[in-house]
């Protein structure tokens, strides 16, 4: 049984019902619509209802219900009238009013393109049936009660275990981003099509339960059911089998996994933070059965699936200690521990700060919270800059309102005529832009790499939103220059004295004063995000990555001893090519996610240190120009750096030594079996973006073995050396596709995000100056008809039009250097919080605030001066008898 306050609509949209419904026809639309909101509260709550009883109550508003004292025939007489004033008054003073508009249009286009882009990153991931109870695992572990890592992979046991002891769990999926390599297939011809695969992944059957993603064909409980099964993309599918049925067909991957197609799902949708072409079946793993067993391998991203009516913080209090009782061993040797704790799909992509290993370059909230901002004061500068033109131009309508005045017109009329052209005015602005944006947007989303869509304007929501928009933007902009036309006294225009009724400028005043600490808070940010991104882009990484071609190392029929065969053999066809100038084997390569880390101690500490572990040749430090700060780096020709590592400088520090090189010759795990000796200490790098901070790195010996081989190439045109390369490779390996790039372009990829900050930021940034400056031009425009008898006396007396523009300069000056004055301390506050973003970050010194400064009061002063120049070389004789 339902609670009282529930089961009667919310009598405020009663109330509106109510206010426009004719009295004869309310009792029977009100009983209906109560008897249908009743029926949805029973059947689905509520929320349901009270949304299908607004939405009920809207349908119901139109002219045949409504009440005749809403729509009487002088009533929309007037909205006629109003709408000829306006058009008469748009084609009179044509320069002024099309300024005006395109303020605004201009303010309402920017409002509504980051509105888009804000929707589309807040889109991601919600598109999931039960999303709001779908959860991704994440673990924190700690080192000495000291929180070190958040990790997106965990343990493969813990869904399993979760959905065994934890009523709460009503499925879970993993996922193992191990699946890369190389696909093959025979064609009908028996041509071999392969290609090198990065975004493929293993998963468990219930993969397509948990998740939204859109299966074409193939059964979601049995298409990974089983071992050897694959499901492909439709892209994927039509890339290998092209117009051939793939289902049932053989793929081969690295020459030796013969799997079966079994399913075909859509191309997953931009707005997820999951992009896999290939998803096999999680039971095709070796040791698969033991997976439930497995507490010490966290490569698996697992998501959890709660029960309706679970609470969230209850879980996650449940599960923080849940790896207590499972590793409670290991903790006490290893004097660390870790706990888990459930984040909501939908926050992945924007809220997933500070969490490793993620499964792509996720976006940042903070971003998204700047942008809006940036949208609402672009768009407040607008309606300021309408307020200003408005009241500016009141001046010529005086005589206007004073004639209406006289022949009966009351306030309340006038007010209601000028709140009319400006929302007339809103909507023609939001109108344009939403055409403007037609326009732009293709443009727009090739330059961005975006997906931005006008159908997002299309749901009910955002179009009540717009017109609401265009209602709010109505009584702001027009409010105050309605009540200044209305208040005119109406013999004292008509006799000339009007300009006495205007004088307190000190409104208008503070609303320039507003627009420009806005505007000079963006410009600003502007500059900062600027500078953010050189210095990352700038700065030092520790080691060279310029001129370096990097190949995926074969992966497709080759056993360890046929790849070291030919390994040798392309090192020595390299030889021939002179543009080559070195090559180098590794595991990892700068600018790529590396997963793979283990633990370390040394005699000097009883902690063990999680650091990345990389494996290189003997090449590797020499060639990457990293520096070697002690001891050496590894050598062919010594058996022992088998069993010998490197360490970076942070990785030396944090384990406890005093210097560089008081780190040779000491071991690391000194109780082990096979202790490992330090036989050199390298200088830090960054393998990820100056985002991130420094990790601890041991560096192992690997000649013959890697995932990467990186080339030195030294060429003013890349195109024949690369013909080269390529065509010793297919030589090589005839089995394995030439896939290669650029490392530094690669690396330049994790600061495609804040590039894309940058230039939307700068780019809106300075629309809102223009604006201001635009609204500065009304201003002076009000001004200098205000004072033209003024400027006419003082050009009579002798006064060169240099002193003029000089005198008028003065005011806004001053209001320049209050709006300078209050917006310091704001931006720097605002600069703090978002360089809080980075691990490594630039400075805020004063050479931004005085780029800022110049810069605003150089197009302030633009403005003022062109305007100015205007009114000062006008014909004083021609002002002194118009004033006479």
């Amino acid at each position: 049984m339902k609670s009282g306050a529930d089961s009667r609509p919310p009598r405020w949209m009663d109330r509106f019902l109510e206010w426009y419904c004719a009295d004869e026809l309310l009792e029977e639309i009100q009983g209906d619509l109560y008897e249908a909101y009743r029926d949805r509260l029973t059947e689905s709550g509520a929320a349901y209802a009270r949304r299908r009883y607004f939405m009920d109550v809207l349908r119901f508003f139109k002219l045949s219900n409504i009440h005749p004292r809403l729509y009487t025939i002088n009533t929309f007489s007037m909205f006629r009238n109003h709408l000829k004033i306006a058009l008469r008054h748009f084609k009179k003073y044509k320069v002024d009013s099309s300024i005006n508009l395109l303020g605004l249009v201009l303010g309402v286009a920017s409002c509504l393109l980051i509105g888009l882009y804000v929707l589309e990153e807040t889109s991601y991931d919600n598109f999931h049936p039960a999303g709001d109870r779908t959860y991704r695992l994440v673990m924190n572990m700690y080192e000495n009660s000291e929180l070190t890592v958040r990790s997106a992979p965990i343990y493969p046991a813990v869904g399993p275990a979760l959905l065994q002891e934890f009523p709460e769990v009503e499925a879970y999926t993993r996922i193992l981003p191990f699946g890369g390599g190389v696909y093959s297939r025979r064609d009908e011809d028996g041509g071999l099509v392969r290609y090198n695969e990065d975004k493929a992944v293993m998963a468990d059957g219930s993969f397509f339960d948990l998740f939204g993603f859109r299966l074409l064909r193939g059964d979601k409980d049995k298409v990974l059911a089983g071992k050897n099964q694959i499901v492909l993309s439709a892209s994927t599918a039509r890339k290998y089998f092209g117009k051939e049925d793939p289902i049932g067909k053989i793929l081969v991957r690295r020459g030796q996994d013969e799997m079966t197609v079994t399913g075909i799902m859509e191309d997953f949708p931009k707005n997820s933070h999951m992009q896999f072409d290939m998803i096999y079946s999680l039971a095709s793993l070796d040791g698969f059965e033991e997976l439930p067993q497995v507490w010490g391998w966290y490569d698996f991203y697992t998501f959890v699936r709660l029960k309706p009516g679970t609470d969230r913080a209850q879980f996650d209090k449940k599960i923080a200690v849940f790896l207590d009782e499972k590793k409670k061993e290991d903790y006490k040797k290893l004097s660390q521990r870790e706990e888990l704790w459930s984040q909501p799909i939908a926050d992945i992509h924007l809220h997933s700060t500070g969490v490793s290993w993620d499964m792509g370059n996720n976006g940042g909230a903070y971003r998204v919270y700047f942008l809006s901002a940036i949208a609402i004061l672009v768009l407040v500068i607008a309606w300021i800059n309408f307020v200003n033109l408005n009241t500016a131009r009141a001046v010529k309508r005086a005589h206007e309102v004073g004639v209406r005045k006289v022949v009966g017109a009351q306030r309340g009329n006038l007010i209601r005529q000028f709140l009319s052209e400006a929302f007339l005015y809103n909507l023609a602005s939001i109108l344009l832009a939403i055409a403007l944006l037609w326009l732009i947007i293709p443009v727009v989303n090739r330059f961005f790499d975006l997906e931005l869509s006008l159908r997002a304007l299309l749901t009910w929501q955002v179009s009540a939103a717009l017109v609401g928009l265009a209602l709010l933007g109505g009584f702001i902009s027009g409010g105050y220059p309605a009540r200044v036309l209305a208040a005119f006294e109406p013999l004292a225009v008509i006799r000339g004295r009007f300009v006495q009724n205007v004088k307190k400028v000190g409104f208008r005043q503070a609303l320039v004063v507003f627009q420009f600490v806005i505007s000079t808070v963006l410009i600003l940010g502007t500059i900062l995000v600027v500078r953010q991104l050189r210095f990352m882009q700038s700065h030092d990484l520790g080691l060279n990555i310029e001129q370096t071609l990097v190949l995926k190392a074969p992966t497709s029929g080759t056993d360890r001893a046929d790849l070291q065969k030919r390994l040798g053999l392309f090192r020595e066809e390299l030889k021939q090519v002179p543009e080559v100038q070195g090559m180098t084997i590794s595991g990892i390569v700068p600018g790529i996610e590396n997963f793979n880390i283990g633990g370390f101690s040394t005699r000097h500490t009883t902690a063990v240190l999680s650091c990345y572990r990389v494996r290189v040749d003997e090449h590797f430090f020499s060639q990457f120009d990293i520096d070697l700060l002690a001891g050496r780096t590894f050598r062919r020709d010594m058996p022992t750096d088998s069993f010998a590592v490197l360490l970076n400088k942070n990785a030396v520090y944090q384990m406890g030594f005093e210097s560089p090189e008081a780190a040779i010759g000491e071991k690391l795990d000194p109780d082990a079996e096979q202790p490992l000796t330090i036989i050199g200490v390298v200088g830090d790098y960054y393998q990820k973006s100056v985002r991130e901070p420094l990790d601890p790195v041991v560096f192992f010996f690997s000649p013959d073995a890697g995932s990467y081989y990186s080339l030195k190439i030294k060429a003013a045109d890349y195109k024949p050396v690369m013909d080269k390369i390529q065509k010793e490779w297919d030589a090589i390996y005839p089995d394995n596709p030439f896939d290669y790039f650029f490392l530094d372009e690669r690396f330049a990829q994790q600061y495609a995000n804040d590039r894309r900050f940058n230039t939307l930021f700068t780019f809106f940034a300075l629309l809102g100056i223009l604006i201001a400056c635009m609204g500065l031009y009304g201003l002076v425009s009000f001004t200098t008809e205000q004072r033209r008898k003024e400027i006419g006396i003082r050009k009579v007396l002798g006064a060169p039009i240099r002193r003029v523009i000089v005198h008028l300069l003065r005011e806004y000056a001053v209001l320049l250097t209050i709006s300078v004055l209050i917006a310091f301390p704001l931006s720097w506050w605002l600069m703090q919080r978002w360089l809080d973003n980075f691990a490594y970050r630039t400075s805020i010194d004063w050479s931004i605030f005085a780029v800022g400064v110049l810069f605003v009061f150089a197009t302030a002063f633009l403005t003022v001066i062109f305007k100015s120049f205007e009114a000062a070389r006008r014909n004083p004789s021609g002002v002194l008898r118009g004033d006479s």
